[in-house]
């Protein structure tokens, strides 16, 4: 696990709120609880049309990772990564989603990421892929590295193999926890920012036969126990988005 080191500690702080070692503040779980909502309504009115493509973890994994971007900060346009670039801003253009192949997302967002360092306004790149060629995931990685380019490559279970990381952190982090996935991301993110270059997240189901896969409720447990969830405030949410993500799905499917 990377460290959190300088300057890192004092953004930490200021997300830390009240809850201390968590590095989670109470705003910040409401937000994180809300952006993985909103990807549990999508995922409902997407799941039947064209160009959606479903993958383990993506709520979690999209909302974990949302949580963490700036404004400034860009997603790369994927099939995994249509929930992701709709909550930073973008919209549900299902058609753009699915063309191109893993190498050609993965080549995209890095050459965001190389935008993003020239700019010099502290922004990041972040792509969700699966795992394609090899020869060309080493290519990729190896630019990004040399780089130390502000790029997060997150990637669905199966694990790159260590010979085309080109040296680059690869966490692995259970699929289903929102939480999890947000200190992950948060961490590589900040590092991303301060010229530590990119990391790979693997989203990969967890081998805990105990807990339930399902992100959302997973998510309303933990916040119950720190009482920030009530069932009132989730109806609130979920009619404050419902005609908005009606709309946007509408959009999308005539694009």
């Amino acid at each position: 696990m990377i460290t959190t080191t300088g300057t890192k500690a004092a953004q930490a702080a200021r997300v830390a709120g009240k809850n201390g070692f968590s590095l989670i503040s109470n705003e910040k779980f409401r937000e994180l609880y809300a952006a993985l909502l909103q990807c549990r309504m999508l995922d409902q009115r997407l799941r039947t049309g064209r160009g959606y493509e479903r993958w383990i973890g993506r709520e979690a994994c999209t909302a974990g990772v949302i949580a963490c971007l700036h404004s400034g900060d860009s997603v790369t346009p994927s099939p995994r990564g249509l929930l992701a670039g709709y909550l930073q801003g973008g919209s549900l253009m299902l058609a753009r989603a699915r063309a191109s192949a893993v190498s050609a997302h993965l080549a995209a967002a890095t050459g965001d990421g190389l935008r993003h360092k020239l700019e010099r306004q502290g922004n990041a790149a972040v792509v969700f892929a699966g795992v394609g060629d090899p020869d060309r995931m080493r290519e990729i990685f190896a630019a990004a590295a040399y780089s130390s380019l502000p790029v997060l490559y997150v990637l669905e279970n199966g694990q790159p193999l260590a010979e085309i990381c080109e040296g680059l952190p690869v966490i692995r982090v259970d699929s289903a926890d929102a939480v999890a996935v947000y200190r992950v991301a948060h961490e590589s993110i900040t590092r991303a920012r301060e010229g530590g270059g990119p990391t790979i997240i693997e989203c990969a189901v967890w081998p805990d036969k105990g807990a339930t896969q399902d992100s959302l409720a997973r998510l309303e447990h933990y916040l119950s126990g720190k009482k920030l969830f009530r069932q009132n405030w989730k109806l609130r949410l979920e009619k404050k988005y419902g005609k908005v993500l009606d709309e946007a799905v509408k959009a999308g499917e005539m694009n």
